[in-house]
């Protein structure tokens, strides 16, 4: 008796696991140019902060023009650049021989703008 439900319960188990293998997640991703990605995404530039440096990755999805600026604290444009084109944008800011200041990083695609902000001490 013990043996049967045993392999009753081992069948119920394998057989649980068989249809939780055989369904399809609830997002789909989508296939564009052999690149695989979520279709309801959120892309925003991803920003890492070391001793001198400030790093910035951005996925340019809609491969729009992408505008990048660094302000200091009195709205003076320390730098400005402007990529067309370019799928993955790539930064490293090197602020070890900046002035003591506030910096304000802008990177701007289509409507939408983001900020971040690295102190020089």
């Amino acid at each position: 008796m013990k043996t049967l439900k045993s392999i009753t319960a081992i069948a119920f188990l394998f057989t649980t696991a068989l249809s939780f293998a055989h369904t399809t997640p609830s997002v789909l991703p989508v296939k564009n140019n052999g690149i695989s990605m979520t279709a309801d995404g959120e892309h925003k530039p991803f920003f890492r902060k070391t001793k001198s440096k400030l790093f910035m990755n951005f996925f340019n999805q809609e491969m729009g023009d992408v505008q990048i600026r660094v302000i200091d604290s009195e709205n003076r444009v320390v730098y400005s650049e402007t990529l067309k084109n370019t799928l993955v944008v790539e930064k490293a800011f090197n602020f070890s021989s900046a002035v003591q200041d506030s910096y304000k990083v802008i990177v701007k695609d289509g409507n939408e703008t983001y900020y971040e902000y690295y102190v020089v001490k």
